[in-house]
């Protein structure tokens, strides 16, 4: 069975409102919980599963087959909904979003300019249905203070949904997320939130004095790490 490209992006967006109306509900909650409790929610919160797919979703987070779903396992959500559910992949964005000329793609070839320049990477984690990344390509980057805020950075866009390894392994939860790597490829700093142009400049100031940093979710972010004081419905 063929999709025109047409289908693909109704598809694509349909998987990413049932996925924003799962992970920003209550069931993001910082304790174990059983995989009994957590199918039960996510067959209430998923619409049109049927139940092989919640029981590969279900098990494929109980990592050690315990029956219980510890918060560490929990945290792997976003990898597995989208290998369970969003079974037809997204066309990449071309060039991230039409991102402007300053920008890279490559996160690799980021970190050997970084290595020749001595400039810190700005890595940029989104996602092709991120509202808030979408408003700060179109209207923040082109703008020339972000540009010469920007002249201190080898800024790079990382697509999530293409290079989910990248994602997971920097523990990324929410979009967008902002990491800023040294030229040796360590991470020296994160924030998680998107704003206007006056916010994404304070933030580059803020990687260049650690002490001043903010990696509290800002209220721009899609997607946002959960509260621990929430409990499953």
């Amino acid at each position: 069975m063929e999709f025109s490209r047409r289908d693909l992006m109704a598809i694509r967006n349909a998987m990413s409102a049932v996925f924003l109306l799962i992970f920003s509900s209550g069931i993001l909650v910082a304790k174990d919980r059983t995989t009994e409790e957590l199918r039960a929610y996510a067959e209430r919160r998923i619409a049109n599963a049927d139940d092989e797919q919640l029981n590969a979703f279900v098990t494929s987070l109980d990592l050690d087959a315990d029956g219980t779903i510890t918060d560490t396992e929990f945290k792997r959500r976003i990898e597995v909904f989208q290998q369970v559910f969003v079974t037809v992949q997204p066309v990449p964005a071309a060039g991230g979003h039409g991102l402007p000329d300053n920008w890279m793609t490559d996160f690799e070839k980021a970190r050997v300019k970084s290595a020749e320049t001595g400039k810190p990477v700005l890595a940029m984690f989104s996602a092709s249905w991120c509202g808030p990344c979408k408003m700060m390509i179109a209207n923040v980057y082109p703008t020339d203070e972000a540009r010469q805020a920007l002249d201190a950075f080898v800024p790079v866009y990382i697509d999530s949904e293409q290079q989910v390894d990248l994602a997971t392994k920097n523990e990324v939860r929410a979009y967008p997320t902002f990491i800023c790597f040294d030229t040796d490829g360590e991470s020296i700093g994160q924030h998680v939130g998107g704003g206007g142009v006056d916010d994404f400049v304070s933030m580059l100031a803020n990687f260049h004095d650690p002490a001043a940093s903010d990696s509290a979710p800002a209220p721009g972010s899609a997607d946002p790490p959960p509260a621990e004081t929430k409990t499953l419905d």
